[in-house]
């Protein structure tokens, strides 16, 4: 089974509501989470499921930014799961960017690539790499941009990850509880603080097959650069000081 948590702001032009709808006919379950939207998403999101037993929405009642709606969600799938007893071992949890510029059937083939090459890894995170035989749709600025934010990251918090920032990510329920149990140093780079929580050895990357970049994000690196630089900062000091005070970079 697999259920995505799937973070709402401002979304009721981007929705593919067509695109869940048959998904949920596949086996997937939502629950999308409305992260104190000022349009239309949450009565979109409820005229649209709401006779859809695989979608469940959560509407939060302020705008907390992506990493808190996510965590929320996750949370809030974490009681569902307790008070009914199931069994989860065979479950993955996620999230997934509302916008689909990840197209949902990459699911599947991530979890395809888990069972045949890494079977014990418990996270899977979707990663954008331009190679032969995939459809990458990057514009160039958001590429060279990516760039540079991965080696400030692996430099600054000894990250190996070549992308962090996909919002395309899978996980087995009991990672999921424990990396989301606490709130994030970073309302937009949380993705960075949970490779720092879960550690890099039960993680592994995918290298997606499509991906197109969709007009409309609500962050803009090039725009907050001086304010992510500075959560880079804050990151690096909730989780690594004592390893870098024993060995410096």
């Amino acid at each position: 089974m697999i259920t995505l948590v799937v973070p709402c702001y401002n979304e009721e032009r981007r929705l593919n509501f067509s695109a869940f709808l048959e998904a949920g006919q596949e086996g997937f379950s939502f629950l999308f989470v409305d992260d104190g939207s000022s349009d239309q998403t949450y009565g979109k999101l409820s005229k649209y499921f709401s006779e859809c037993p695989h979608v469940q929405i959560l509407k939060l009642s302020k705008n907390c930014g992506k990493g808190e709606a996510i965590r929320q969600g996750i949370l809030f799938l974490a009681q569902n799961l307790k008070s009914q007893g199931t069994d989860h071992h065979q479950e993955w949890w996620g999230f997934w960017d509302a916008d689909l510029a990840t197209p949902l059937a990459e699911v599947k083939n991530m979890l395809k690539y888990q069972a045949i090459f890494y079977p014990n890894a418990k996270g899977i995170f979707g990663s954008r790499v331009y190679r032969l035989g995939s459809l990458i749709k990057r514009s160039a600025l958001r590429h060279y941009l990516g760039r540079g934010f991965a080696t400030i990251i692996a430099h600054a918090l000894q990250i190996e990850a070549y992308d962090t920032q996909c919002g395309a990510k899978l996980f087995r329920p009991d990672i999921a509880v424990e990396a989301f149990r606490e709130p994030f140093v970073s309302p937009w780079i949380f993705d960075v603080e949970l490779l720092l929580r879960l550690g890099q050895h039960d993680v592994i990357e995918y290298p997606l097959q499509n991906w197109k970049d969709v007009s409309g994000s609500k962050l803009s690196l090039l725009k907050e650069f001086f304010r992510i630089f500075i959560q880079i900062l804050k990151i690096r000091s909730r989780y690594l000081t004592k390893k870098i005070d024993s060995n410096p970079l």
